[in-house]
């Protein structure tokens, strides 16, 4: 896929004249504040506190992974309402290609650990450790593993409460996907045999909750391919003394069973 500035949106077009005159999608015309951009397309802040997350313009890849994200915050609604642990959807338009949802003011996990690794309190970090464990067993109740599940792709609102959010490579009901994580959040096995297992999700909850301990992703001092290399023989970062390290362990040597067992191990820790 081409890659694509941030600040080149000469590309991204209003609905095409035809669709007009839809009275639910006058906020599509407006662009608004560029908050945040990546690989899928870029998100803009409007003036009444939501945002719109546009895909790349004539990126069919793009454009299905937006159609995907939809299907996925569809079905979360549909079983879940506006639960707490995943970002609020409210609209997509399939012939802009774009998605409308809250803004999550404090950004994604990962900046925010960055930014204020220091002050945050061991108290909110098992919070965060507990909403994620909690996120990813409604996400998996609801047959879908997201398969990118990283802190990246967990949002902070104003008041520092947890959501899961971007959905474009997840999994639907065992389906393909073209996505996968990260080195660092992702098993050591062969990704191209295209085989979806939750086991996937759980070993990125592993990391996860390491990086919200550390502040850091497992061997962030460490190249990528260095990374898959340990990972392959079963080696990992140390986790003597850590808060959790037996759940961390089970999850990137793969022997948990689920998600539920992980909340439910979390919430007696606890």
């Amino acid at each position: 896929m081409a890659e694509n500035s941030l600040n080149d949106t000469s590309g991204i077009q209003a609905l095409p004249q035809e669709h007009a005159s839809f009275p639910d999608m006058p906020i599509l015309f407006a662009k608004g504040e560029l908050i945040d951009g990546g690989v899928t397309g870029v998100v803009y802040l409007q003036d009444d506190g939501t945002v719109i997350k546009y895909a790349w313009p004539e990126q069919d890849d793009c454009e299905d992974e937006m159609a995907q994200e939809a299907r996925a915050y569809g079905r979360l609604f549909d079983l879940f309402g506006d639960h707490p642990r995943f970002v609020k959807f409210r609209s997509y338009d399939e012939h802009a290609h774009t998605i409308t949802m809250e803004h999550m003011a404090n950004g994604t996990l990962r900046a925010y650990l960055r930014a204020h690794n220091e002050s945050i309190s061991k108290e909110q970090r098992f919070r965060w450790i507990v909403a994620l464990a909690e996120g990813l067993k409604l996400l998996h109740s609801a047959n879908i593993v997201h398969c990118d599940f990283s802190t990246k792709n967990l949002l902070l609102d104003k008041d520092l409460e947890l959501k899961v959010a971007d959905f474009g490579c997840s999994s639907l009901d065992g389906g393909r996907t073209n996505g996968g994580g990260s080195a660092r959040f992702y098993p050591p096995r062969d990704r191209g045999t295209g085989r979806i297992e939750a086991s996937d999700d759980l070993f990125a909850l592993g990391s996860c909750t390491f990086e919200i301990l550390t502040g850091r992703p497992p061997y962030d001092d460490l190249e990528t391919r260095r990374v898959g290399r340990l990972y392959g023989l079963r080696q990992f970062s140390d986790l003597v003394g850590m808060d959790f390290a037996d759940v961390i362990r089970d999850c990137w040597l793969l022997r948990e069973p689920s998600a539920r067992e992980i909340h439910r191990r979390l919430q007696e820790t606890l």
